[in-house]
């Protein structure tokens, strides 16, 4: 068990090392699903990821320590963007 305090959590959480990635798969599948949710290409996803990755706020590998999601969601929604904006790591508009 590892634990972090998470910006979306209310108090410290303990949670296993990995989400699973079927979890995270179903996830995106149930979001996909909503006609109002568009996601980014194959492309731009690769490279949002690869910004996460390299980011010293990323957690146990999936979760965003500025926002609490789960990158792996966040970088797939078309209309979101990476937390840190200013830093301009993300196109949202893509």
């Amino acid at each position: 068990m590892f634990e972090s305090k998470c910006k979306s959590c209310l108090e410290s959480v303990k949670t296993k090392r990995h989400v699973l990635k079927d979890e995270i798969n179903d996830a995106i599948d149930k979001l996909s699903k909503n006609k109002n949710i568009k996601f980014v290409s194959d492309e731009v996803y690769e490279h949002r990821l690869l910004q996460c990755r390299e980011c010293k706020y990323l957690e146990l590998g999936t979760t965003c320590m500025q926002c609490g999601c789960f990158v792996e969601i966040r970088a797939k929604l078309r209309d979101l963007g990476c937390p840190l904006s200013k830093h301009k790591r993300w196109n949202p508009a893509k």
